[in-house]
């Protein structure tokens, strides 16, 4: 009889211990978004208070405009000399896509030049779908100082290496590229790269690197293509 009474309790037993487990997962999850969050508007008051220093810099007095206040103390010679050079240095020469991204990634202060050890970004969350197929290629982000928040991929698309990128709208264009640039660098033929279709709260800041299956017939990005992105971006 004992017996009996106590088998009968254990369905209500465990039901208290999945509704327990998913209080502490539910739990769990909104101290770390919180905490992101927290993360997130540091960096963003620290952006707003470099922008105001810049704001309060004196602008560079443009060689043109000195040449036309010193009209009078310089000779015709000299005028004209000045003023081909200051055509020369408005108009470079055309750069290469390779060299163009080299001096794009070493121009930009927020996480060093690709090749010197990077900070840690906590700014930016990745999201990988691993594939087989990928190796360790997407995993090579970590030396960018991004962490890797690795899923399964879904059952249909086990079979597809990576060839998409799909980011929230708060990521800025530099990271984008940088990102892409390096995937392609370390071997991900990337195909697409579009606004993911959830991309506010977290998502707002992530970037998800995974397979897009209409974009399997496209022609894989190159250098151009990434450079024609960014220029329209």
């Amino acid at each position: 009889m004992t017996q009996r009474n106590i088998s009968s309790y254990l369905p209500i037993f465990y039901i208290c211990l999945v509704v327990f487990s998913i209080s502490i997962i539910h739990l769990s999850e909104v101290v770390n978004k919180r905490r992101h969050q927290r993360e997130i508007k540091a960096i963003d008051l620290a952006q707003k208070k470099e922008r105001a220093k810049k704001k309060r810099k004196k602008p560079v007095t443009k060689v043109k405009k000195e040449i036309v206040k010193n009209t009078d103390t310089l000779s015709q010679t000299s005028i004209k000399s000045a003023v081909e050079t200051t055509k020369e240095a408005k108009v470079p020469d055309k750069i290469g896509d390779k060299e163009f991204f080299t001096n794009l990634f070493a121009n930009d202060k927020s996480n060093g030049s690709l090749k010197s050890e990077a900070r840690s970004r906590t700014d930016i969350v990745i999201r990988y779908y691993k594939k087989e197929k990928d190796g360790d290629r997407v995993y090579q982000l970590r030396n960018l100082g991004f962490y890797i928040h690795e899923r399964p991929a879904e059952d249909d698309f086990d079979d597809y290496a990576s060839n998409a990128i799909f980011y929230g709208d708060s990521v800025k264009k530099e990271d984008l590229i940088r990102i892409a640039y390096y995937l392609m660098e370390n071997g991900i033929n990337l195909q697409s790269m579009t606004l993911s279709k959830y991309h506010d709260a977290w998502k707002a800041h992530s970037v998800e690197i995974g397979t897009d299956t209409t974009a399997l017939k496209e022609k894989p990005f190159t250098l151009r293509t990434l450079r024609k992105k960014w220029e329209d971006m």
